[in-house]
């Protein structure tokens, strides 16, 4: 991974755009739906609007539809729908969303047909719309289940929702695909079995780290740069000796690429819990920021400077958030030793990403200047990536 080349602060990049519009076409949208009282609004609220989950009782019924805008490695667009959220209420396409994320309550079990049956409507109408489309039932409302019961009733409503597909009378939506001969069984098999490889299936609870489990499988679904990304991480955490490397972002803590290596739920668990931990921590880095600003090198030239910046402002109309940065500014950098063996490092990226790794004590402390020196590149390799889609 290291160039022969030494790192630099990095050029600074095209200025790039801020937050995109509230309906600007290039946010991905997510359409969330489900069952009544299924656990909607928490499943966004708790993860993309910081709302703690001690507040969840609280939450009274979705009214109408709510659009909660979200910027992290890309700008996504999130719809939190109604109880009685019918498709035709849509202002937009339905072919213009990336992904339906369809909620279920768990503990809902004689329910059970009759909310897959709906779901399945759901994904045959949405995949029409938009054959790309990708489609994840988060069987919500688990944290009160014992794991045994979590397996069995996921293995349930796996086979029913499959069953429902593989059973679906598709000739009754022939004006959806005039071109398909849905009397022929082959053709309707083979849409069927492509259906049912689309959709994800998750157990999640508000409570429990397998809802950002979740929402990563889901915002990993709808990036194109994914690939050249997780194999950035692979690159870094194998020459560099670790274990695991993960991308976060920072405020959902989210993971939105990850080197796939040997990773498990009790390392996510670990990882998820200590990154939530350290940034209670966050505003004293704002300090960090301050000093700089005061003390650094460039203060004592006076007004000139703030002018001749203030005028390259008004010259240059920001158009991503990953330029709002300043290569002088120190990021935030922490690592904690878990134990005599074990050691995880966190290092900000940009002002939404923070990289976190796990690797062994023994190699942090030998090689760790090897480390800092390649994750140079590797964070000029996110930020390439990022500014060429």
């Amino acid at each position: 991974m290291p160039s022969a080349a030494p790192p630099t602060a990095g050029e600074p990049s095209k200025p790039r755009a801020s937050p995109l519009p509230k309906d600007d076409p290039l946010r991905e949208r997510i359409l969330v739906c489900g069952w009544r009282k299924a656990g909607k609004s928490s499943c966004i609220k708790t993860v993309f609007q910081g709302v703690p989950t001690k507040d969840v009782p609280y939450f009274g019924v979705t009214q109408k539809i709510e659009k909660i805008n979200y910027d992290t490695i890309i700008p996504l667009q999130i719809w939190d729908t109604p109880t009685n959220f019918e498709l035709d209420q849509l202002d937009v396409p339905l072919g213009s969303f990336s992904t339906i994320v369809y909620v279920m309550d768990m503990q809902q079990e004689d329910m059970y047909p009759e909310i897959i049956a709906r779901f399945v409507q759901i994904v045959v109408r949405a995949h029409f719309a938009n054959p790309n489309m990708k489609f994840a039932i988060f069987i919500h409302k688990a944290e009160a289940m014992a794991q045994d019961y979590r397996e069995d009733n996921y293995r349930q409503i796996q086979q029913t929702a499959e069953d429902e597909l593989l059973d679906f009378p598709f000739h009754t939506i022939q004006n959806l695909a005039p071109s398909l001969n849905f009397s022929d069984p082959s053709v309707t098999n083979a849409l069927a079995n492509d259906l049912v490889g689309s959709i994800r299936y998750r157990i999640t609870s508000a409570y429990e780290a397998n809802l950002r489990e979740a929402w990563s499988g889901v915002v990993q679904g709808v990036m194109e740069m994914l690939p050249s990304v997780e194999q950035l991480l692979l690159n870094f955490t194998a020459n560099c000796g670790m274990d695991n490397s993960f991308l976060f972002d920072i405020a959902s803590r989210v993971i939105v690429a990850a080197d796939n290596r040997g990773k498990n739920d009790e390392t996510l668990d670990q990882v998820t819990d200590y990154l939530s931990r350290f940034m209670q921590f966050r505003e004293l880095y704002k300090n960090l920021h301050l000093e700089v600003d005061e003390n650094g090198p460039n203060s004592a030239d006076g007004d000139e400077e703030d002018k001749e910046e203030e005028e390259e402002e008004e010259e240059y109309e920001p158009e991503g958030w990953w330029d709002e940065e300043d290569p002088e500014i120190p990021w935030m950098t922490q690592a904690t030793r878990l134990t005599p063996n074990t050691t995880l490092a966190l290092w900000q990226f940009t002002p939404h990403l923070a990289l976190v790794v796990l690797l062994r004590t023994a190699t942090w402390e030998a090689t760790r200047g090897m480390i800092e020196y390649n994750l140079t590149f590797l964070r000029q390799g996110v930020r390439r990536i990022l500014m060429e889609v």
